[in-house]
């Protein structure tokens, strides 16, 4: 069963060579947008994973060896709070003063 956000609204066609080539041009809209997409999430998770070593060499360098539950955290975080870590790592104290959650 086709779903309806996969239906496409097809122009009359009067012969089979029309259709081929519009239906080739469609696909090759498709490849290029997916290629894009897929780039833009590559580079994402890309700046993501080098923001996340980076914060690890810093805090090792700052304070040794890390734990293992905070490489899990920051594993886990986002991109903001990896971003808010990189901020606060020069002017903590301690890891758990760092990676304490918010209140405590």
């Amino acid at each position: 069963m086709r779903k309806a956000e996969y239906r496409i609204v097809l122009p009359r066609i009067d012969d089979l060579q029309e259709l081929n080539v519009m239906l080739a041009e469609r696909l090759e809209e498709w490849a290029h947008a997916y290629k894009a997409e897929g780039k833009a999430e590559g580079k994402a998770e890309g700046k993501a994973e080098g923001e996340a070593l980076a914060l690890q060499k810093l805090l090792q360098k700052r304070f040794g060896a890390i734990p293992a539950h905070v490489l899990a955290m920051i594993s886990a975080a986002s991109l903001e709070q990896v971003d808010r870590w990189l901020d606060q790592v020069l002017d903590a104290e301690s890891l758990d003063s760092l990676f304490q959650p918010p209140g405590s």
